[in-house]
């Protein structure tokens, strides 16, 4: 049973249908073979019946002196088959006994002994009605196909025209010509069965596959689509109306109006966050009054790149804000290194280059903003791999990083700092230029920014 877990809700829907499926069709032919085997057998109980109430009829006719033999050659009449063709038993022996038990005619030849009255034999003259008994039901339902199995009918009989019963009329007849006939149509009716059940069986499962892919399966698969989008920070993500009025569309309506609320109640925690995160920028302003203004110029810098590159005005306004906050971890260095009048030591260059590592740690929580965080923690990883902190190397540094990442130098080549003043445009567009492809950036957005600061300020190459 546990690895039927591990198959789709069509295949367990079919398989238990299936199953449910053949166990009514075998109780249908159990209780139908039941039925027509009954039906036999109440035929043939009548023909037993009808072919003694014959014989009967015809010695009730004869003398009342008549003799041993007379009857005999009447009941020898009873044994041949051809008087009874139609018949579905062949009878063995016929007898003919008197109310004090004594045999008065029997097919079979000699002295046979007299039959007991406090039986069954003396039931049917005392109520004068006739009695069979079978071992013909036990067979059946065993299934004994090969078997001999007996019934035994006796009828009352008035002899001599006594209007009182006074003789008994027995027959052994012998049913297997009816065991014969019975598996014949058990065998036939099987087969119709199987082949109707396999024909009705695929169209039910078809039928079954269909309503189940047009009822629920393909709901619930696009149930799982919207959740898995929504859970990878996709708010937007709904399931599309209408939706039935159905449990199925009940869900549906459930899912989006979940989603709804998760979505009002992440985008107010992302907007607390987003103003926490501006505290902080106002506190490393008071800190580090460069950086603030750094950052606005590297973030003006790279949505004019960004604009350049055509992208979408959804992912300038997230370039914009990541550019704004790419340094926002310099808060957790120290003021002695970060506002540092000359040019940092190694030590201290490493504790420097520690902000990015920062700044990704205070931007993690905006889950829907993971642009942000790609940001602040591979603007300075190079083109070439030979960056930090993470060694990023070619496009599987983020689009929006590298961007940042030529912004963030040519403001740190043209900015002023405390301790020198900042270079002029020509010059850093010729160190640009020289340096295109030295693995440090992507060779084609600097060769873009290149053309980009040419066009917009004037800057023209001198060739």
């Amino acid at each position: 049973m546990a690895r039927l877990s591990r198959f789709s809700l069509t295949q367990k829907v079919l398989f238990w249908s299936f199953l449910g499926f053949m166990i009514n069709i075998h109780l249908l032919v159990m209780v139908s073979e039941s039925q027509l085997e009954r039906a036999m057998l109440d035929q043939v109980y009548k023909q037993a019946q009808s072919y003694l109430f014959g014989l009967a009829q015809h010695m009730e006719s004869m003398p009342a002196n008549a003799t041993t033999e007379q009857y005999r050659r009447v009941l020898l009449t009873g044994l041949s088959r051809e008087g009874h063709p139609y018949f579905q038993f062949t009878p063995n022996e016929i007898y003919l006994y008197a109310a004090d038990g004594r045999i008065l005619g029997h097919t079979e030849p000699g002295e046979h002994p007299d039959k007991p009255l406090d039986g069954v034999y003396g039931q049917v003259i005392r109520e004068g009605r006739s009695i069979i008994s079978s071992d013909l039901p036990t067979a059946i339902e065993n299934r004994a196909f090969d078997s001999h199995p007996t019934i035994d009918v006796i009828l009352p009989v008035r002899l001599g025209g006594n209007p009182q019963v006074n003789a008994g009329l027995e027959a052994e007849l012998d049913m297997a010509e009816l065991m014969r006939q019975i598996k014949v149509n058990d065998d036939a009716y099987e087969k119709r069965i199987v082949l109707l059940t396999l024909a009705s069986g695929i169209l039910l499962f078809l039928f079954i596959w269909w309503l189940l892919h047009r009822l629920a399966i393909r709901h619930v698969t696009r149930f799982s689509q919207v959740m898995s989008a929504f859970g990878s920070g996709t708010l937007e993500a709904r399931i599309p109306l209408p939706l039935p009025s159905d449990e199925i569309g009940a869900l549906g309506r459930s899912i989006n109006g979940m989603a709804d609320n998760l979505c009002q109640l992440m985008r107010e925690q992302e907007e607390g966050y987003l103003q926490t995160l501006q505290s902080l920028s106002k506190a490393l302003e008071a800190k580090d009054a460069y950086t603030q203004s750094h950052s606005a110029r590297v973030s003006r810098y790279a949505v004019m790149l960004g604009k350049h590159l055509g992208l979408p005005e959804a992912t300038l306004k997230v370039l914009n804000k990541g550019a704004l906050m790419h340094d926002l971890g310099k808060i957790g260095v120290p003021d002695a290194i970060l506002n540092k009048p000359a040019p940092l030591t190694d030590d201290e260059f490493v504790i420097m280059r520690s902000h990015a590592r920062y700044t990704a740690t205070i931007m993690r929580p905006l889950h829907r903003f993971h642009e942000f965080l790609e940001i602040a923690a591979w603007h300075h990883e190079h083109w070439d791999g030979s960056g930090y902190p993470d060694g990023l190397a070619g496009e599987k540094i983020p689009l929006l990083a590298r961007i940042v990442s030529i912004a963030d130098t040519w403001d740190a080549m043209t900015g002023d700092r405390v301790y020198r003043k900042g270079m002029s445009h020509e010059k850093a567009l010729g160190i640009l230029e020289r340096e295109q492809d030295a693995g440090q950036w992507d060779p084609h957005l600097v060769r873009r920014f290149i053309a980009l600061i040419r066009e917009k300020e004037g800057v023209w190459n001198p060739e």
